[in-house]
């Protein structure tokens, strides 16, 4: 299986962001492969099998799903329609920013972040399907990315970034709508595991008790009650141990400064950063560092 590499898609590693429309034609068979970047997938006309994580999965017109980093997949449409998609390529630091807010939206973490974790789950399916309105809302904006991807006018990076983030809040609200619609939160089964696995995903971005025990389908004092009993602690010490354990791999290179180290674990106060690290490692950062 071929393993694809940001650098053969990214012309700017300060701007990591493709597009394609791509066609599938009749009878081809795209192998499995993996990639280090997020692959959001948009089917303008559908009719190919989607394969991954050892499911497949019939594409229709309108649905839209992500791919995480290091994920096989590949497509099979050896007897069906030729399929149409756009391609999104991009890595995460293109959105750091805009995250913080992002993060706040229970659609946004359900779709973009638990969904590609529980395709595990044969019962799941990874994807939303989008009506009329909706597909002719999002491919709008798509073909004005796509258009200024290729065209490459003065100040094109702002307008794909722009439209970009519009693509991504519309879509969680059609998330959110499907969710209401059907009246499904997260699967019990699954809630602990996946919610464990978004934290570690963005311990360095706020995270919101109302909203992740919103997306579980749970009272903020049951979602607290069971993280506790899961794990030993709260959300917020789970937490705030992931950043700690990352400032300690920062400390190691004496050349980063405390309070770099401080930003870059996702502490936005070098004060609190020092309590909680002391809280932690019953020692500040300096003694940490002055003890390697």
């Amino acid at each position: 299986m071929s393993i694809l590499n940001g650098n053969a898609f990214f012309e700017d590693r300060e701007f990591p962001f493709f597009i394609q429309r791509y066609q599938i034609k009749k009878g081809e068979v795209i192998p499995a492969h993996t990639h280090d970047f997020v692959e959001l997938v948009y089917v303008v006309k559908g009719g190919a099998l989607h394969e991954m994580a050892d499911q497949r999965y019939p594409l229709a017109t309108g649905d839209v799903f992500v791919i995480e980093p290091q994920t096989y997949h590949g497509y099979f449409n050896t007897d069906g329609e030729e399929t149409i998609v756009y391609n999104l390529l991009f890595e995460k630091q293109l959105l750091q920013k805009e995250l913080g807010v992002l993060l706040q939206i229970p659609a946004f973490i359900n779709f973009f972040y638990l969904a590609p974790f529980l395709r595990k789950n044969a019962s799941f399916v990874p994807y939303i399907s989008l009506n009329e309105h909706q597909r002719g809302h999002l491919e709008f904006l798509l073909q004005k990315i796509h258009k200024e991807f290729y065209e490459k006018p003065v100040g094109y990076q702002l307008v794909i970034k722009t439209n970009w983030i519009e693509c991504l809040v519309l879509l969680s609200r059609y998330q959110d709508n499907n969710e209401n619609n059907n009246n499904s939160p997260l699967p019990k089964e699954e809630w602990m595991s996946s919610i464990l696995h978004f934290v570690e995903q963005n311990y360095r971005q706020p995270l919101s008790l109302n909203q992740l025990s919103q997306t579980c389908g749970m009272s903020v004092s049951s979602f607290t009650a069971k993280f506790k009993k899961a794990t030993g602690m709260s959300l917020m010490d789970y937490k705030h141990s992931l950043q700690i354990r990352h400032a300690c791999e920062l400390l190691k290179d004496h050349r980063n400064k405390v309070v770099h180290v401080a930003y870059s674990s996702g502490f936005q106060d070098v004060s609190f950063f020092n309590r909680i690290f002391r809280k932690h490692m019953s020692m500040t950062p300096r003694q940490f560092r002055n003890g390697l």
